[in-house]
């Protein structure tokens, strides 16, 4: 795993650029891109990160795939990326780049866990209550979690609503092993 500062300065190397040449929202697109080929593409994720494969055959890959599709910006970065051997922390640098552009239009992530799908009354309250703490936009990341039994989990950043039918399943079993019982003869 690439440590954050080096992902860091990769990708606040390749937005800043972006910015000056005015390509910030076409760049944001392409680090989409690029971040979900290589989630679905285990092939690729194995050929990003193998020491055996050289970089020239990487080079040629990477080209075969991205050339039509990336900007001259984005591809010669990833070019830079595999001749300074740093290949491997492609994704790791298309989602530090995202993490700052949405950083950059104040917009917060939200990640809710729960049992079952969300309605849509749900979630618009959801984005209602969270709007009440953050002046901005809000990108909404559902996951469905069918060991919560019921409810959900809520994660704002650092910060973690849990209102889980697991949880308070769990909290009533600890409060009732903390208590003895004695029965009475």
């Amino acid at each position: 795993m690439a440590s954050k500062r080096v992902t860091s300065r990769y990708a606040k190397a390749l937005l800043g650029l972006a910015s000056k040449r005015n390509e910030l929202s076409t760049v944001e697109s392409e680090l989409r891109m690029i971040s979900s080929l290589i989630e679905a593409s285990r092939d690729l994720e194995l050929l990003l990160t193998s020491p055996i494969v050289k970089p020239h055959k990487k080079k040629a890959v990477l080209e075969a795939i991205f050339k039509d599709g990336l900007s001259d910006l984005t591809f010669g970065f990833i070019n830079i990326l595999v001749s300074k051997g740093r290949e491997s922390i492609l994704l790791a640098i298309a989602e530090e780049g995202l993490a700052q552009i949405r950083n950059m239009n104040n917009i917060k992530v939200v990640e809710i866990r729960s049992a079952s799908n969300l309605d849509e009354a749900s979630r618009n309250l959801i984005l209602a209550e969270v709007a009440k703490i953050h002046n901005g936009e809000v990108e909404l990341k559902e996951t469905v979690d069918q060991d919560l039994l019921g409810g959900y989990i809520l994660t704002i950043e650092d910060k973690q609503i849990d209102a889980s039918l697991k949880r308070q399943l769990s909290t009533l079993r600890r409060k009732l092993s903390e208590h003895d019982y004695e029965p009475e003869f």
